[in-house]
């Protein structure tokens, strides 16, 4: 029994070693300022860094001073900066994936992208570490990791922070992902219909509904096995005796006698419903265990994606929504998030009525949730915030883009640690020069905790 213990306590201290981001050390930083959360900013500012999360954040040094046992006196250390302190970006669409991980053999409907996840072990997947090291290098804090590129129904995405080996860590359930109209498309002959994903959870609430009638027809089953049972003890004692009198002497002839009692006929088992991996997926996401997210552009798309979050009460957000803003009020009110692209075209936009800025605008005035995402381009990370800074260009308000590359992508995925620099959030953040961080003139450099 003792054996048996300790080996189920090695396997869980194991489990918590895996969970540890591996940040150790306790510092403080003093720069010019920081934005701590919307609207919040303070001059100078002192930070509080302790195991890569934030212990305080005071426009005053709050360092006490330790006397050790051998009367030796000390602070923690202090890291004098030069600039603004703000919280790491929240990058909400990204490609970025494990290697090998488009040779997993589950179907795309069951793959889960957190179960490939490297070992925290250094050289585990170098090309992913290339990919976070690029992405913080960018001030990115944390990530969604997609399960797939093509199809309709994409399996199981995670958000993911970073570990002191450069490494992504899963964080908070898993997110189930569709795509409809051409960004589902997986040849040039085919373009996936709402309907499909419709089919899906009605299917997956049908099925759930199936229980109830399984309960009900287990019931009569049992009525009906009772009278079976006494059916056949009657027929048992008629075909005794009807034998009985067959065998007499003198027994009357073939159609004569009387008739041969008829057994009864046994009731049919009723079967349990049968369940699947996929279908369990789509439950979980009915019953807010599971976050939805649907890739979708057009009008009719995003009208019945509401609908099917207002049926069934999901958790869902919109990522793509280049027609969005044109239900800019519908989405509020049924509290749908959208993740918009950084790439493609701005302002500048040969319909300017419909550039990112003008949609941007239109949806976050509304009072939409809008986060700002990479949407897994090519080394945009690097990109991000000078092209979030031409949006500040073309009239969006420099808060609220801020915003929507932080809190409110956190907010999106679930994210309780990241988007500000509250007390026990993540410590991964950027330092910018200048008036704010889209000042492209003005330096910026990435913090790692240590």
């Amino acid at each position: 029994m003792l054996a048996a213990l300790c080996s189920l306590f090695i396997l869980f201290s194991s489990h918590l070693q895996a969970q540890d981001s591996g940040y150790s050390r306790t510092y403080v930083i003093q720069a010019d300022g920081a934005w701590i959360a919307p609207g919040v900013h303070i001059t100078p500012a002192f930070l509080k860094v302790s195991e890569g999360k934030v212990v305080w954040v005071s426009s005053t040094d709050q360092r006490q001073e330790r006397t050790s046992l051998l009367g030796k006196k000390s602070k923690d250390p202090l890291i004098k900066v030069k600039g603004t302190l703000a919280p790491g970006l929240v990058d909400a669409w990204t490609t970025m994936m494990p290697t090998g991980y488009s040779g997993d053999r589950h179907t795309g409907a069951t793959r889960t992208l957190s179960d490939s996840l490297p070992m925290q072990v250094v050289n585990e997947d170098e090309s992913l570490v290339s990919q976070v090291l690029a992405a913080r290098q960018a001030g990115v804090a944390a990530v969604f990791m997609s399960a797939s590129r093509n199809g309709w129904r994409r399996g199981v995405g995670t958000a993911a922070e970073f570990t002191k080996l450069d490494l992504p860590q899963a964080v908070g359930g898993g997110v189930l992902e569709f795509a409809v109209g051409a960004q589902a498309n997986s040849g040039l002959d085919r373009t996936y219909m709402i309907d499909e994903v419709e089919a899906v959870f009605a299917e997956a609430s049908d099925w759930r509904d199936s229980w109830d009638d399984f309960d009900e027809a287990t019931e009569e089953y049992a009525k009906d096995m009772e009278k079976y049972e006494e059916k056949l003890k009657e027929y048992i004692e008629e075909k005794k005796k009807f034998d009985e009198e067959a065998e007499k002497p003198g027994a009357k002839k073939e159609g004569e006698a009387a008739k041969e009692p008829k057994a009864p006929k046994r009731p049919k088992l009723v079967k349990e419903p049968q369940t699947s991996s996929a279908r369990d997926l789509v439950l979980g996401a009915i019953d807010g265990k599971n976050m939805v997210r649907i890739h979708a552009d057009s009008v009719g798309d995003i009208k019945r994606i509401i609908s099917l979050k207002k049926e069934y009460g999901l958790n869902l957000v919109i990522i793509g929504g280049s027609s969005a803003d044109l239900l800019a009020d519908d989405l509020r009110k049924a509290d749908v998030g959208v993740i918009l692209p950084l790439g493609g075209d701005l302002h500048a936009a040969p319909n300017a009525e419909r550039s990112l800025a003008a949609r941007y605008s239109t949806l976050v005035d509304a009072g939409v949730d809008v986060a700002l995402a990479s949407s897994g381009a090519e080394g945009l990370h690097m990109l991000m915030l000078t092209r979030a800074g031409e949006l500040v260009a073309a009239g969006c308000d420099k808060n609220k883009v801020w915003d929507s590359l932080t809190i409110v992508p956190a907010r999106l995925l679930g994210l309780e640690g990241y988007g500000s620099l509250h007390r026990g959030k993540s410590a991964t953040m950027v330092l910018f020069e200048g008036t704010s961080p889209f000042d492209a003139s003005a330096p910026m450099k990435a913090h790692k905790p240590k």
